[in-house]
């Protein structure tokens, strides 16, 4: 059991156990489900089609991304 949590996998399950926020894209009307990965850079994951990272800045930028409630 030693080393179990030094596993690249453990970070991942854990991201993936976390709520994730729903922000929309303005310029598309794409809802996005977000999960924070690492290092300030988050995974954006829309109903249908490949998903996208971006950073904390980029999301903030509130004329591209409205954060859903």
């Amino acid at each position: 059991m030693n080393g179990t949590y030094d596993s690249t996998v453990f970070p991942r399950i854990d991201t993936q156990c976390q709520t994730a926020l729903c922000y929309l894209h303005k310029l598309t009307g794409i809802r996005y489900a977000v999960v924070y990965l690492a290092s300030d850079v988050y995974e954006l994951s829309p109903i249908h089609g490949e998903q996208k990272h971006a950073s904390q800045e980029q999301l903030a930028n509130v004329e591209v991304w409205q954060k859903l409630a």
